[in-house]
């Protein structure tokens, strides 16, 4: 029976890489057993992946084709420095929210132009940019919507 893994977590984060590289992909990538791996990805141990070890599993899964880095991605979203996300409220994620809708509206307005103008570097630059400010409001977003959870 597959185990249910919370989002933002580092064993749902460690099973998706595992997903692409297999268990035993894996444990060839960090020098492990498949067995620890998989205990490392179980929400009910008390085990944890070590920082290296995430490290390389993050470059392995984009390596085979992962889009993305799940074990950082993880970790940056459930960061809370003192400070870096404020409480969220009602208003505050309704903002939030405005904000996504609109950069991400932008980011694919750029996107569809630069499909007939691929060889445009002010286009592409563009749509960069949009993305990257739709990514960073949705961050925001998720940061208000996961403060106080989002679990181990």
């Amino acid at each position: 029976m597959t185990k249910v893994r919370k989002p933002l977590t580092f064993q749902r984060s460690l099973s998706l890489i595992a997903d692409e590289l297999g268990w035993d992909g894996c444990a060839a990538v960090v020098g492990k057993s498949e067995s620890l791996l998989r205990k490392l990805s179980d929400p009910d141990t008390e085990r944890e992946i070590s920082l290296q070890d995430a490290l390389r599993l993050d470059n392995a899964y984009y390596r085979a084709g992962g889009e993305g880095a799940p074990l950082f991605e993880c970790y940056t979203l459930r960061l809370e420095a003192p400070g870096m996300v404020e409480a969220a409220t009602d208003t505050s994620v309704l903002v939030a929210a405005g904000n996504v809708a609109k950069e991400a509206g932008e980011a694919v307005a750029a996107t569809l132009h630069l499909i007939g103008h691929m060889d445009d570097p002010k286009a592409q630059e563009l749509a960069v940019i949009e993305t990257e400010q739709a990514i960073s409001v949705m961050t925001k977003l998720l940061r208000k919507l996961t403060r106080g959870g989002g679990g181990k």
